[in-house]
């Protein structure tokens, strides 16, 4: 039978408001710093989208892809629920490519973007592209084929 050694004490682990005995208080950062009204983050908004298509010509593609089905959704005259569907897989698309594109600018910022830590970063930002494409395409398809056996005449 084997009897432990009782562990000598560690130092005690300072208390938050201890780590900040004798720092000012306007020193401190705040989670709410800077905050901007509406028109700036409107204009920050509008200008991170200027740069990513600017920056990505995956944009291009998709909204070339977007405007085919909305035209072919106008001409099969899919109902309003069915605009909501197609307009949230539209949203959701360019949400993950917003996405790819800020993780490639901050791993081209931070240096060689095929440095393995970084290339991994950039392969699943990617991959969130690839999800919510797929999974729009699924969506698209079964709306426009429905409508389009809707107006043939099929029945389910």
């Amino acid at each position: 039978m084997m009897l432990t050694q009782p562990q000598p004490e560690s130092p005690m682990t300072p208390e938050p408001d201890e780590l900040l005995d004798g720092v000012d208080d306007c020193d401190v950062p705040r989670a709410r710093a800077g905050r901007r009204n509406l028109r700036e983050k409107l204009v920050a908004g509008l200008s991170g989208w200027k740069h990513a298509i600017r920056g990505d010509s995956s944009f291009f593609a998709h909204g070339y892809r977007v405007l085919l089905v909305a035209l072919t959704a106008a001409m099969l005259g899919v109902g309003p629920q069915g605009w909501i569907v197609l307009v949230m897989a539209a949203c959701s698309i360019f949400i993950a490519e917003l996405n790819h594109s800020a993780i490639d600018t901050l791993a081209r910022a931070i240096g060689d973007p095929d440095e393995p830590r970084l290339k991994v970063a950039r392969e699943i930002a990617a991959g969130g592209v690839l999800v919510a494409v797929v999974g729009s395409a699924i969506v698209v398809g079964v709306i426009l084929v429905l409508q389009f056996g809707d107006l043939l005449g099929w029945s389910l």
